[in-house]
């Protein structure tokens, strides 16, 4: 399977409702029906969202010739009156300068705020007037089915709209850029639009575009974007800081198995089961233990896992977390001061030996 870093959800074929229906669907609904020229449009939504949208063009070398060699993606503005500009890190890691190109045309030279690389997300900051910033989602209940759409920079033609549905959340197992969490679209991505927005039918930021599987290893039309939940905590640390520094919790996880679910007495498979406590870490000094298994960290529940590992890992040492453990039955919570000192892993477990197989070292 090759995995390709770009984005861009393409024309999608939508079943329209009926006449009646669209006339009482909810006013913040993308697909509206015009009554003066007879047909149902986004035009709306899209004319709300473009200008919050910008290509972005960059130079790596500069050639004797005067000739350079550079690269084309897409950014979202999230701070009009600071100029803030989202996008993805592989779109700006290796420019030597940055323009910035709005839908009205203007253009400006943009600076590095900072960068993230482990997430793919990078700040960029521009000394532009009467900007527009795209209103980020303040809700992350995404659902699949989820109508969204897209707006970026494909092949450099600037602006580009495209539809389509949410096909899944939470993504971390086929996760193409290594962190979890991902939303996944049906639709296919093509370079530039890297670093674009997904937005609801609301016209609400919801995800960054930033990657595929290539259409080469037959898995076309499946996308994926960054979530809001991430790029809100990383933007906020790139922001102030200029990188991000994370956490850790000082545990060995794993998943939860079926032996340890029977073992343990735990209602389902949900959650990250911790197999071995770093002595004075983290984790150690705030009580838990060996065999408690936690559903919930920093308000958002924890799948497997990966799960926290990643909620773990977007929140800043020696910043407070609610953390919620299930153990002899009885489920708490606790807050919980994450630390910088100790470790965070996962092991993946053989199911038929429920053997340790390996470890990967996390932040």
């Amino acid at each position: 399977m090759r995995l390709v870093l770009a984005a861009l959800i393409p024309l999608l074929t939508l079943a329209l409702p009926s006449l009646a229906a669209a006339q009482s669907a909810p006013t913040h609904s993308a697909m509206t029906y015009d009554p003066s020229r007879n047909v149902f449009t986004m035009a709306p939504t899209i004319d709300k969202v473009t200008p919050g949208v910008v290509s972005i063009s960059t130079v790596e070398t500069e050639a004797g010739d005067g000739s350079t060699i550079g690269g084309i993606g897409s950014g979202v503005i999230i701070d009009a009156i600071a100029g803030l500009v989202l996008t993805n890190n592989h779109v700006i890691k290796d420019a030597k300068s940055i323009t910035v190109i709005l839908s009205d045309k203007r253009r400006y030279r943009a600076t590095i705020r900072g960068q993230d690389p482990e997430t793919d997300l990078a700040l960029l900051e521009i000394e532009g007037t009467n900007l527009t910033a795209l209103n980020v989602a303040a809700s992350d209940d995404v659902k699949v089915g989820d109508l969204v759409i897209a707006v970026g920079n494909p092949f450099g033609l600037t602006h580009s709209v495209s539809t389509g549905i949410v096909s899944a959340i939470g993504r971390t197992d086929d996760n193409p850029l290594g962190y979890s969490d991902l939303i996944q679209t049906d639709a296919a991505i093509n370079p530039g639009n890297s670093g674009g927005a997904l937005v609801n039918s609301a016209g609400d930021l919801i995800g960054i575009n930033s990657a595929l599987i290539s259409k080469e290893s037959g898995g076309g039309g499946i996308g994926f974007a960054i979530p809001a939940h991430t790029f809100r905590a990383v933007s906020a640390q790139l922001q102030v800081y200029g990188e991000v520094t994370r956490g850790s919790l000082g545990v060995l996880i794993t998943p939860v198995t079926q032996d340890a679910q029977a073992r343990l007495n735990l209602p389902h498979l949900n959650g990250a089961h911790i197999v071995e406590v770093t002595k004075n870490g983290t984790a150690s000094v705030a009580g838990l233990q060996v065999d408690d298994v936690v559903t919930w960290f920093g308000g958002r529940e924890i799948g497997n896992s990966s799960d926290l590992r990643y909620a773990v890992g977007l929140v800043r040492p020696n910043s407070a977390a609610k953390l919620t453990y299930f153990r002899d039955g009885i489920t708490s919570e606790m807050d919980i001061i994450v630390r910088e000192k100790g470790y965070l892993s996962t092991a993946s477990i053989d199911v038929a030996e429920e053997n340790l197989s390996e470890t990967t070292p996390g932040n």
